[in-house]
């Protein structure tokens, strides 16, 4: 059975997540500073509280 008025949901986690650890290591940051950016909003974190995830291409700059 299909029906015209359903939507396909994709989801809005981008691939290229990483934890709150490798992402310090990456950007060559502490812990504490990741932490600090994602408490005041300056990037998104995806997971349950303390294990969060967070995305590379929020957190390094573009590279031009």
């Amino acid at each position: 059975m299909t029906c015209k008025h359903l939507k396909v949901v994709m989801p809005t986690i981008p691939s290229d997540i990483v934890s709150v650890e490798e992402a310090a290591r990456i950007a060559g940051m502490t812990r504490r500073t990741i932490w600090k950016k994602i408490r005041t909003g300056e990037i998104n974190a995806w997971g349950p509280r303390r294990c969060y995830r967070i995305s590379l291409s929020q957190l390094l700059a573009p590279v031009k």
